[in-house]
Formats: structure tokens, sequence, C-alpha cells
């Protein structure tokens, strides 16, 4: 019972193993669009022009350190969260494809890469599952 246990756990594991993002070193990595080089300098307009399946995933203004939202049953009432830390910011999430198929997520603050994540391409993941042609 014990040695099944330890299998199905570990079958789990490698599994979401295989699909964690990892953060992207900037110095150490080589990730391009349309042959142009991600950087941490590079724009979200850049990779919505060069990459590939690009979406803005998430845009949320928080003004002042207050974020309004309406409460769930509708009328007139707001909920207003303060955070004594909250700048005015501009939150963005870019999902996109690199030129390699790796799957990218980058993250924006006002305009300014924070970090992004990666997946490497299906190929990778699964060296000796066979491909098919287009």
């Amino acid at each position: 019972m014990k040695k099944i246990s330890i299998t199905l756990l570990f079958a789990a594991l490698s599994s979401t193993a295989a699909f964690a993002m990892d953060t992207v070193n900037f110095s150490k990595s080589d990730y391009t669009c349309n042959k142009i080089q991600i950087t941490p300098q590079t724009t979200q307009d850049n990779l919505v022009a060069y990459c590939n399946n690009v979406t803005v995933v998430v845009r949320d203004e928080v003004t002042g350190g207050r974020n309004n939202s309406r409460v769930p049953g509708g009328g007139a009432e707001i909920t207003q969260n303060y955070s004594a830390d909250a700048k005015d910011a501009v939150l963005d999430k870019v999902k996109f494809y690199t030129d390699d198929g790796s799957y990218m997520i980058c993250y924006y603050q006002n305009a300014g890469m924070v970090k992004c994540k990666v997946t490497p391409p299906k190929a990778a993941i699964h060296p000796n599952k066979p491909t098919s042609s287009k």
C-alpha cells in the first residue's frame, strides 16, 4: 500500500513539475520574438507586435492606494480597499509564445517590465514524443 501511495505521489509531482514556470534570468537567456531579443527593456507594444498568440490578460488600475470594486449584489455600495504601499499603478500580465515555442508570461507595472516566467517548448518537455508536420 505504501509503494502505491509513494508511486502516485511521485507521478503527481512529476507531472506538475513538467508544466511549472521558471523565472527568466535575462543575463543567461536568449528568448526572441520575430528574431528580436526579449530583454527587461522590451515594451508591451513590442511583445504585441512581434510575438505569437499575444494576449494582455490583466489590466488593473490602482489609484492612490485605493482599489474600488462593486459589491457582488449590485447597488450603489462600494467596497474600498486601502493599501499604504500601493502607488498609482497600471498592472498588466502579457502571455505569448516565443520563436522557439516557449510559453512566456511577462508582468508589467506602469509600462515597465517587472519579471517574466517561461515554460519550455513542448518538444523540450517530451523529447521522445514524435511531432507531426503541418
